[in-house]
């Protein structure tokens, strides 16, 4: 998926090209910058395989507020029945995912990774007089 913003400030138009990969484990955000693709790191790191964060999505034991990544992965021994992987692979199927006493389909998992992907880009798409 590729977006262009353009913003203008006075005469001057500033774009940023970002591109996002919602993957099946691991999803990543990137911006060109001088020409070339740059992925964007999460604040956790990047896996090992360069892209930002694991795909996976937990809801704590305690009831504190989901989690998305690689602090999703750290729980995820302890909490099995709470954390979600590979939900890309559900997305068109009448899946529901029953955690917590609530119901969650893959597309609304989907959408949780996609908002870790927009928090990590919105800093780049500000521009800051």
């Amino acid at each position: 998926m590729c977006f262009e913003k353009i913003i203008k400030i006075g005469i001057k138009i500033v774009r940023k090209i970002i591109g996002i990969d919602l993957g099946t484990s691991n999803s990543a955000a990137a911006v060109i910058q001088g020409g070339k693709p740059t992925i964007i790191p999460a604040a956790e790191g990047q896996t090992a395989h360069g892209k930002a964060f694991p795909s996976v999505v937990a809801f704590p034991k305690d009831g504190s507020p989901m989690i998305v990544g690689s602090p999703a992965v750290n729980q995820a021994v302890t909490n099995p029945e709470n954390t979600i992987t590979k939900a890309k692979r559900k997305m068109g199927e009448d899946y529901i995912y029953k955690i917590q006493g609530k119901e969650y389909n893959p597309q609304q998992i989907s959408a949780f990774i996609l908002q870790k992907l927009k928090k990590m880009l919105r800093p780049l798409l500000v521009i800051r007089s």
